[in-house]
């Protein structure tokens, strides 16, 4: 059953283009053990009337799932995740956006203008690998009855913070005018997606269960190679030769994957969406770290003490998930 609670502040209403709202489920066979009701996702009103439809979306048996938090590195995993699914098709993955040939399950909440990737998901060959950017409790049920692989992105809060804050206020998907505006929304959790935090400390506990695959993007900077590695094993499919992973690391490059046009999805963004802006970049600069230079030390000091509040409560730091930042 679908609990919503209403989008409370009346700042963040007034920089938000489309009506919000908080949603929750009690999260069946989740393996994690906690009173999901209360965890709560601010999405687009939108959801409401599809939320049936993606809760009740209905999966094939290779299907594999890369859900994050916005801006954590997905369409990087998204390109590993495929060319390893469909045996390094170069020519194949030139042929579409990565978007389309890895649909974005609840894209089409987002406006009314947007393509139905639910519709697109169905009509994929198999093995489908499907994004989501949907907290634990509001994917497929059926992800969690049938154990169904889930590559699971996370990033530090700080750079998540600095990207999606150029993100979605050049997508026209957030109307303040700036960094200080954006952390208020962000950490009262006002922003899309979020509570961040709950997102994430979720599926790091649920890490070791074999059919998730938990990595940070940060360790995907350190050592691309290590990670694909893991994936491939976890995707049951056989480790790449020393040339196979040569050509592979090239390929997934932050430069290359910014100059190849089906994974810099920049110019699919303007072709589709009517409010973004001249500035817009879907790539902009794929670095760990780049808050340093973008936030004022007050706010990396409140995003840091946000942090350490709600890590506290599980026992955590946040170099216990991501490493030294």
């Amino acid at each position: 059953m679908l609990k919503t609670l209403e989008h409370n502040s009346e700042a963040s209403k007034a920089r938000s283009p489309f009506p919000m709202k908080k949603y929750a489920t009690e999260g069946k066979n989740i393996p994690l053990k906690k009173n999901w009701s209360e965890t709560v996702c601010t999405f687009t009103e939108r959801y409401e009337s599809i939320s049936e439809e993606i809760l009740n979306f209905e999966l094939r048996q290779d299907d594999v799932f890369v859900v994050t938090y916005m801006k954590c590195g997905t369409t990087w995993m998204q390109e590993c995740a495929w060319l390893l699914m469909n045996n390094l098709d170069y020519e194949k993955a030139q042929e579409a956006p990565v978007m389309i040939r890895s649909p974005y399950l609840e894209y089409h909440c987002l406006a009314s203008f947007i393509q139905n990737h639910i519709e697109l998901c169905k009509n994929l060959t198999s093995p489908r690998l499907i994004k989501s950017h949907l907290p634990a409790n509001l994917l497929p049920l059926q992800i969690w009855q049938k154990k169904q692989k889930i590559i699971y992105v996370a990033r530090n809060a700080k750079d998540v913070i600095v990207s999606s804050f150029h993100f979605v206020k050049n997508l026209g998907m957030w109307r303040g005018d700036n960094f200080s505006d954006y952390v208020e929304d962000f950490l009262n959790n006002e922003i899309l997606y979020a509570n961040f935090w709950s997102h994430i400390v979720d599926f790091w506990q649920m890490r070791n269960e074999p059919f998730i695959f938990f990595v940070t993007y940060e360790e995907m900077k350190r050592d691309l190679e290590q990670v694909l590695k893991r994936l491939s094993t976890f995707l049951d499919k056989p480790q790449l030769t020393k040339e196979e992973m040569e050509g592979l690391l090239k390929h997934l490059s932050f430069d290359s994957m910014k100059e190849n046009k089906q994974t810099n999805l920049t110019d699919f963004m303007r072709h589709t969406s009517p409010a973004v802006n001249e500035d817009f970049q879907f790539m902009r600069r794929g670095i760990v770290g780049s808050f340093k230079d973008e936030l004022t030390p007050e706010l990396i000091a409140k995003i840091d003490q946000w942090s350490a509040d709600y890590l506290g409560q599980h026992g955590l730091k946040e170099e216990d998930i991501f490493g030294n930042i």
